[in-house]
């Protein structure tokens, strides 16, 4: 009987410890995270969680750990919002589009990395860096180290002038820019800036509503140190044009708000070689395609281009500005004072592998810098 009341005890044991290993299999390994597929790389969503257990129940919440997962082709991070609880659905796509406003995504593609931002529960782009450029950007992002600017101007035998900015104070150099012309048969002078304008109200990268009554600039990874120190700001192209926002986005011909530069730049040649203000100083003109063809010299400064560095010898010691987010050492676009399209207009170009200015298309609604030409004494405005 004793044995018999034994290995009766024994069985119980071993029925309980089955049950026990059988409850436990539903629990997740906080290590574990979500991977979620569209087709060509996986992503990882990052979310505080009070719980690190994932059960089927109707009113439970499902968790995902805060480390990220990775593939071979890439991986995605969301973070910046405390939750307890995570609704993460998927379209029938494999897309990812609930999510809680507020919340970050950060995917990392092959060349590219996209950042997300979670609003009205779909994810949309706030901004995108190439990996190749990283390096700069991750030097004054997360350093906040600023470049040497003492030898910005160096190279120029001539001499610079300077002028103060009334509306604020903010001194300019700039200098007497001479040579021939195909367009008159003869020689031209104009006085331009070597620096790019650094005028209005700094507003944070991403804003989205701007007023109207206020002139404001974006500056360079959110630092106004390079808005002070020759980048200068960066505006989209009606802000740079004094013109309401909505000019960025609609036929300027056709919108009375616009209507009054479509008019005076009606016809090409108008275009060309038009005199607009904008947002320079009074008596002052952004730099139009004719004056900017016109000094298709050795533009570059010889400082901050990683590759074909000018020497500056024509003075404008024209600077790798960026976007905003990214491209400093890169390249520089500034804004013509021209209308092409509903949504294009044109701009001076310099990246990498151009030494000289090109005029480009570009879309109204992205942020460049701009140039100022004094009115007076300016012989391309004359003939």
């Amino acid at each position: 009987m004793k044995i018999f009341k034994s290995v009766l005890a024994l069985s119980v044991l071993l029925t309980m410890l089955v049950a026990c290993g059988d409850d436990s299999s539903s629990s997740v390994s906080p290590d574990s995270g979500a991977s979620i597929s569209d087709g060509n790389e996986s992503s990882s969503l990052n979310k505080d969680s009070s719980s690190s257990s994932q059960k089927s129940s109707k009113n439970s919440s499902s968790s995902v750990d805060k480390k990220s997962s990775s593939s071979e082709q890439g991986n995605s991070s969301v973070g910046d919002k405390s939750s307890s609880s995570s609704a993460v659905e998927l379209s029938s796509g494999g897309v990812l589009h609930i999510c809680d406003d507020g919340d970050t995504l950060t995917k990392d593609r092959s060349k590219t990395i996209t950042h997300y931002i979670c609003e009205n529960n779909n994810w949309v782009v706030k901004y995108t860096v190439r990996k190749d450029s990283l390096d700069s950007l991750a030097a004054i992002e997360k350093n906040k180290e600023h470049p040497n600017m003492d030898s910005l101007f160096a190279g120029y035998d001539g001499e610079y002038f300077e002028f103060e900015d009334p509306r604020d104070g903010h001194k300019y150099k700039y200098i007497e820019f001479h040579g021939y012309t195909d367009d008159i048969g003869s020689h031209a002078t104009f006085y331009v800036m070597a620096e790019n304008l650094n005028y209005g109200k700094k507003v944070p990268l991403g804003t989205k509503d701007f007023d109207d009554n206020v002139t404001e600039k974006l500056c360079y990874v959110d630092d106004e140190w390079f808005c002070d120190n020759h980048f200068g700001g960066l505006y989209s192209w009606a802000e740079a044009m004094n013109l309401p926002k909505v000019c960025d986005s609609v036929d300027v011909s056709s919108n009375d708000a616009c209507k009054v530069f479509a008019d005076s730049a009606r016809s090409e040649e108008k275009a060309r070689t038009i005199i607009w203000q904008g947002i320079c100083p009074d008596g002052w003109h952004i730099m139009n395609k004719r004056e900017w063809i016109y000094t298709n010299g050795d533009l570059r400064s010889s400082i901050l281009w990683e590759k074909n560095a000018g020497r500056n010898t024509d003075g404008l010691a024209v600077i790798p500005t960026g976007n905003g987010y990214a491209g400093i050492h890169e390249y520089a676009y500034m804004w013509l004072p021209m209308a092409d399209s509903i949504t294009y207009t044109v701009t001076s170009s310099f990246t990498l592998s151009s030494k000289k200015t090109s005029i480009i298309r570009w879309v109204r609604d992205s942020f460049q810098s701009i140039r100022c030409v004094m009115d007076a004494n300016n012989t391309l405005t004359e003939d």
